[in-house]
């Protein structure tokens, strides 16, 4: 089975038990889960691992490869948690990626809008060993097995091409590959072909499993899965078989089918894998191996149809109750266990992605606070109070329903002579220059902010500046933490103080260079290029003696690192929250 952690135990128990499936519609059919955010292990993933370590335990002809440097920033950066022992290892990595390029054709994992429009189309169900639209009835089951079969044995042929001569991989036989990673998004690394190849094949051979039902000994199909005809909507089951079910997908279950299933998906990905790295095999006896191994998993029975529950299969019985939930209820109950899953995922996510997140929100809320409120400072003389007027008090008449002792027109008090007096005396602007500390962090390009800067007064509204920051960047398929870059920048700032308030308006520009202080894909270490900032609107708050909080709700930050053909730009959303003295 899967590999197992506590910590990936909760989360898995949390994936199994969140009703959204009730009301969401249906995911993408990937079979074998990829590792993913949700999934970090994934199953395809440890599948394929053990079937390379196995081959390598035997055979010499898939030795490792060491990666260049711009290799191993896009290992770093790829947007699953690969094998450990597979990081530095350029030739098990990219078999990974070509086993997961099945179900991403190279886009953002993440992106559901992106992926289901992969999984449903319609020349790539034999991918996955699943009924394509024109496989309808007892016969679209033998038809979806021969094109799954082809499918496999034309890719792993097409792999030996990524051989030399001893049948040993030839790693300067390489392909163009689209690959998305966390940082800079889509890419096209030269990869080696063999890998490439042989992880498609490998694929579409563990996709067997999960995408059907079969005998007992779970050798032999008895019902291919359908997926395309229940996302176009055309979905009618005795003629085009039984829909493809999430609970098999999850290799982690420990339903005994789904073990049954798992162990076989490994045994058979190392077959294929050992049949095309055999050097006691010429090319023709190699794919007469891979038809071989196709043939002995991917063989069809007859007799299971509709009309017999689809000989009431173990997999059509397989549930996920051993995580100790539950379907049934009623229709509000799932809807409330869907929104309170719904709730638990998105808070487990932002806890994984910056515990410094919420206390940002937790200062910002005390931020708000202190704007609604001016406690006294302890060991502060009172303020100043006006003379008092022994003069006859003149009589203002209040607009017609208006308290007395109101703001004309409105319910709040008129501010007393002390008051404004306490106002003025903390708004002081002290000296013109002055420094200011702040630190922010964005969430929908995970990163945090830091920076230091110097200010100086030109007058109350016109301030000028000079920030130096560090800004590390987060990822969170799978949660990883990168340096980020160091910026440098000038501050233009232009102040809207309130006369009768401590609270003031603000909006401020940043204008300056981000470096890069690591190693990202086609951006080495040390790029520098153009770092701009916006908040179109801030605040800052006055405690007296020059002191103040500023607050930048939104910042748009968008460090440039690199520019050129293909620029490294990591834009963010962010809120920043600081105090300035002086300036």
């Amino acid at each position: 089975m899967c590999p197992r952690s506590a910590r990936s135990s909760v989360r898995r128990w949390l994936i199994g038990c969140v009703p959204l499936v009730l009301l969401l519609p249906p995911r993408p059919a990937g079979a074998w889960a990829i590792g993913s955010q949700i999934n970090e292990d994934g199953c395809h993933e440890p599948i394929t691992a053990a079937a390379l370590r196995a081959v390598r335990a035997e055979l010499d002809t898939a030795p490792a490869l060491t990666p260049s440097r711009d290799e191993a920033a896009m290992i770093a950066d790829v947007v699953f948690a690969p094998p450990k022992d597979f990081v530095h290892d350029l030739a098990a990595m990219t078999l990974m990626l070509g086993v997961r390029d099945n179900d991403l054709k190279g886009k953002n994992p993440l992106s559901s809008l992106e992926l289901i429009q992969v999984h449903g189309s319609p020349t790539t169900q034999p991918e996955h060993c699943i009924r394509s639209s024109a496989d309808d009835g007892a016969d679209g089951d033998r038809a979806a097995l021969v094109a799954c079969r082809a499918f496999i044995v034309a890719t792993a042929t097409a792999a030996l091409d990524g051989l030399d001569g001893n049948g040993r991989v030839d790693a300067t036989n390489r392909i163009p590959f689209t690959l998305y990673v966390t940082i800079r998004g889509e890419i096209k690394p030269a990869l080696p072909l063999f890998y490439l190849k042989i992880g498609a094949a490998m694929h579409a051979l563990e996709d067997g499993f999960p995408h059907t039902y079969r005998t007992s000994d779970g050798m032999q199909v008895t019902v291919v899965l359908n997926w395309i005809d229940l996302v176009n909507g055309t979905y009618d089951e005795p003629r085009d078989g039984p829909p493809h079910r999430a609970e098999l997908d999850r290799c982690w279950d420990g339903d005994p089918t789904i073990h049954r299933n798992y162990l076989l998906a490994t045994q058979a990905a190392t077959e294929l894998l050992h049949a095309a790295l055999d050097p006691t095999l010429d090319r023709e006896h190699k794919i007469a191996q891979f038809d071989a191994v196709a043939t002995k998993y991917l063989t069809y029975r007859p007799g299971c149809t509709f009309e017999n529950q689809w000989c009431s299969s173990e997999e059509a019985l397989v549930t996920n109750s051993v995580t100790g939930c539950s379907a049934g209820g009623s229709g509000g109950l799932a809807l409330w266990g869907a929104l309170g899953g719904l709730g638990v995922m998105f808070a487990w996510r932002r806890r994984r992605e910056s515990t410094a997140a919420g206390l940002l929100a937790v200062g910002a809320a005390l931020v708000l606070t202190a704007v609604t409120s001016t406690p006294a400072r302890a060991g502060e003389p009172p303020a100043p109070t006006a003379p008092v007027d022994s003069r006859p008090a003149v009589k203002v008449p209040a607009e017609a329903g208006t308290p007395v002792g109101n703001e004309p027109g409105r319910d709040t008090k008129t501010p007393t002579v002390t008051e404004v007096a306490a106002v003025r005396a903390d708004k002081r602007l002290g000296s013109p220059l002055g420094f200011a500390v702040a630190i922010g962090g964005a969430v929908d390009r995970p990163a945090a902010a830091v920076a230091f800067g110097l200010r100086f007064r030109l007058t109350e509204a016109w301030i000028v500046g000079l920030d130096a920051g560090w800004n590390p960047w987060i990822t969170t398929s799978p949660m990883s933490y990168h340096t980020g870059v160091a910026t440098v920048a000038a501050a233009l700032i232009l102040r809207f103080p309130m006369r009768f308030d401590r609270v003031n308006l603000r909006t401020s520009l940043h204008l300056g260079t981000a470096t890069l202080l690591y190693d990202v894909y086609g951006a080495p270490r040390y790029s520098t290029g153009p770092y701009v900032a916006l908040s179109p609107l801030g605040l800052d708050y006055d405690l007296g003696h020059a002191v103040r909080i500023v607050w930048d709700p939104m910042e748009i930050a968008l460090p440039v690192p690199l520019l050129g053909q293909l620029p490294l730009y990591y834009e963010q959303f962010r809120m920043m929250i600081g105090i300035q003295v002086g300036g």
